[in-house]
């Protein structure tokens, strides 16, 4: 295991992307996209279940990976250019690019790690045998194509369950090991004096309470009700500081702060009409593309 932590973070966050549905755009290498690979028979009495898995493109499509660091860790579109380019640079060796926990693109085609693997199938993706039987109902052939409804059910149920899960692009990386260069929240370009440290770091500090406004209290969520999300956090500090973001963005929204589970959750907008939030987000979409609809239970 790689024992930068700027690394590991990296290989993380692509990782929780892919397993969320979403398609990974590797700069100057290509697009790494989850795909579902339909049932299929490998031989008379053995059919191979559904399975998700993970195909690569040489075509450049979907949201960069620089995007996505940037968002996460809170930093400039330079910070992040070079958090990428030292990723790389870790990651990729003879023009093989190794994301563990995830897996590795190899001449043109990416083979998933086992553990990635059984992550995106957790029901499992195991051949299922098929017996016949010479004389009278087969039901073991009935059985078959029972268990591999049910391996694809489960295995749809669990990809749902992810895609609902909060996305994970929007929570700023943890910073308990900042001082190292190579962190995701450090400035990419190192310096040589204190001072030069100093300015260095993100301009965006906690916000108090008292300039917080509205958002200064924590709310609960109203069960059934529609909210546009601007990002849900693991601590309370990192919450206001996002509200202090989007406060100051080029696209100002006013956000406030509502538990989210364990978690804290920053939304612009609520109401019990979901078009109207849908509107919203698709109002404030060029300069907030990561918006989404959370409705409350």
């Amino acid at each position: 295991m790689n024992p930068n932590p700027m690394v590991a973070e990296v290989n993380r966050l692509t990782g929780d992307l892919l397993a969320g549905g979403e398609r990974v755009l590797l700069p100057g290498i290509g697009s790494l996209k989850p795909i579902t690979r339909p049932a299929r028979r490998i031989s008379k009495h053995t059919i191979q279940p559904p399975m998700r898995a993970v195909d690569f493109s040489s075509e450049e499509r979907g949201l960069s990976l620089v995007d996505r660091i940037a968002v996460a860790a809170a930093c400039s579109p330079e910070e992040s250019e070079e958090v990428y380019r030292r990723w790389l640079g870790y990651t990729q060796q003879d023009g093989v690019l190794t994301i563990e926990g995830v897996g590795v693109l190899k001449q043109h085609h990416f083979y998933m790690d086992p553990a990635f693997e059984s992550r995106l199938n957790p029901a499992g993706n195991a051949p299922v045998k098929v017996r016949r039987r010479r004389r009278g109902f087969d039901w073991m052939y009935l059985l078959g194509i029972v268990a591999i409804l049910v391996a694809g059910a489960i295995a749809w149920y669990g990809y749902r369950l992810m895609q609902e899960q909060p996305t994970p692009q929007v929570e700023p990386i943890e910073s308990t090991y900042t001082p190292k260069s190579d962190s995701v929240v450090v400035a990419a370009v190192e310096t040589t004096s204190a001072v030069e440290a100093q300015s260095q770091q993100p301009t965006t500090a906690p916000v108090a309470p008292s300039t917080v406004g509205s958002t200064d209290a924590v709310l609960r969520m109203v069960s059934g009700s529609y909210y546009v999300v601007f990002g849900v956090f693991s601590s309370e500090e990192n919450a206001r500081r996002a509200v202090a973001t989007a406060a100051n963005g080029a696209d100002p929204l006013t956000c406030k702060i509502y538990y989210f589970g364990s978690k804290w959750m920053v939304s612009p907008a609520m109401s019990t009409d979901a078009a109207e939030m849908d509107a919203f987000r698709r109002a404030h979409s060029a300069a907030y593309p990561d918006l989404w609809i959370y409705q409350a239970k």
